[in-house]
């Protein structure tokens, strides 16, 4: 037997063992699946899911259907947990197939690849952990996404769409990936994402009425309107997104700390102006991706990842309420730069080339394993979160990934092939 496949047999076995062991062991402390459980329980009594009293003290955000369908498992918390738990890492590792599936992983030799699988590793290692020990639907909505596009990229326009649709009606996260299936010209995948949710939206309704589903959605749509305040202006630290960063800088807020942050001064009508402009400008900027008019496919796979990836990135910085586990999210976007880079950090030394790399890695500080407070120290982990250095680091992956274009890889690469 080579040896390197009995090293690739001893991490896969180092794998099982940790995804298993931290399935048990996590749910003994709970998590946020305790919330989802309880108000699936609520909602068993006949009662207001969204109104107080809620377990940890924690608002359930999600819809009625993701509880409705936990009414019989809400009795099994830690059973349910655990096998939520192991269900995650089988969907992670699907995610993982599905996103590499989008590169020519045939160019890399074999110490490039084992590099690159090394650090999309580590450096989605923190979010992975503080996912699993938060008990989160994170991975769950990573994994809709992609398997979503691929089953709709197949011509199953059902399938993908129900998935897409399903993630959606669950929580709203994945929503702005709508605007990328009408413009590639998705538009019956589209539909049935939409009859999806919507369909999603009713079926409660068999067992709990008309009447309290009707009533319940609309107790949903009290807490999720994107015009209340508390979805306007986040100040507390442990919150991320231009909702949570944009404000601190623009206007007078009170912290956790006692370091002054705003630049500006500005009244709240304006700095909510400026926050919907941002969004609406972010979301511009996917034409720089799309590099084309709208309702025609996109053939070459790499180019889709990388515009995919970009309309995943914005999930955590354009939707209000991200924690630091949605920035898991951002890790298909790094995917692709780390390939970019590896491709290329021998034979590219120009100056925007230079400033990128550079860059990139001083954003990567912020998603590796040493971004916690466990190794920087609990005040310096403060101080970041509460300067937003993460949703920083985030934004600057987006000029980025620009600069590092699929198109620019190929002219590098026929660079190197002519030399």
């Amino acid at each position: 037997m080579k040896l390197g496949s009995i090293n690739r047999k001893i991490i896969v076995a180092f794998l099982l063992a940790f995804a298993i062991i931290t399935s048990i062991t996590t749910p003994i402390n709970g998590g946020d699946f305790d919330v989802y459980l309880d108000a699936a329980k609520k909602l068993s009594n006949q009662s207001n899911i969204y109104t107080p009293p809620f377990i940890k003290g924690l608002q359930y955000y999600y819809s009625t259907f993701f509880a409705w369908v936990l009414i019989p498992f809400h009795n099994y918390v830690i059973l349910t947990e655990i096998l939520w738990s192991l269900l995650s890492f089988a969907l992670l590792y699907r995610t993982f197939k599905l996103v590499t599936g989008y590169f020519e992983t045939e160019i890399l030799s074999k110490k490039e690849y084992n590099f690159w699988v090394f650090l999309i590793t580590f450096f989605s290692f923190q979010f992975i952990l503080y996912n699993v020990a938060m008990i989160q639907i994170t991975f769950f909505l990573l994994w809709a996404i992609f398997e979503s596009l691929n089953q709709i990229s197949k011509g199953k326009f059902i399938l993908g769409g129900s998935i897409l649709g399903l993630a959606i009606n669950i929580k709203l996260m994945p929503i702005l990936l709508l605007p990328y299936l009408f413009y590639r010209g998705y538009l019956k995948a589209l539909s049935v994402t939409i009859l999806t949710i919507v369909l999603l939206l009713f079926i409660p309704a068999i067992s709990l009425g008309w009447d309290f589903n009707a009533f319940l959605l609309s107790e949903w749509w009290t807490i999720i309107n994107p015009s209340n305040k508390e979805h306007l202006f986040e100040t507390e630290i442990g919150t991320h997104s231009i909702v949570a960063m944009l404000p601190v800088y623009l206007t007078q807020t009170i912290g956790e700390m006692d370091y002054q942050r705003n630049i500006l001064n500005l009244n709240s009508h304006v700095v909510e102006i400026i926050i919907n402009i941002t969004r609406i400008f972010l979301l511009t900027i996917s034409l720089f991706f799309f590099k084309s008019l709208p309702f025609r496919k996109e053939e070459n796979s790499l180019k889709s990842l990388w515009e995919i990836s970009y309309f995943v990135l914005l999930i955590p910085l354009l939707l209000p309420h991200q924690q630091k586990y949605a920035f898991i999210l951002a890790v298909p976007m790094i995917t692709y730069l780390l390939y970019f880079f590896i491709l290329t950090y021998k034979h590219r030394k120009t100056i925007g080339y230079k400033i990128a790399l550079y860059t990139f890695m001083v954003c990567l500080l912020f998603f590796s394993p040493i971004y916690g407070s466990d190794i920087i120290g609990a005040f310096l982990f403060k101080y970041t979160q509460h300067f937003r250095f993460l949703s920083f680091a985030t934004i600057l992956l987006i000029p980025i990934s620009i600069f590092c274009s699929p198109k620019k890889l190929r002219q590098i690469n026929q660079e190197k092939a002519s030399r």
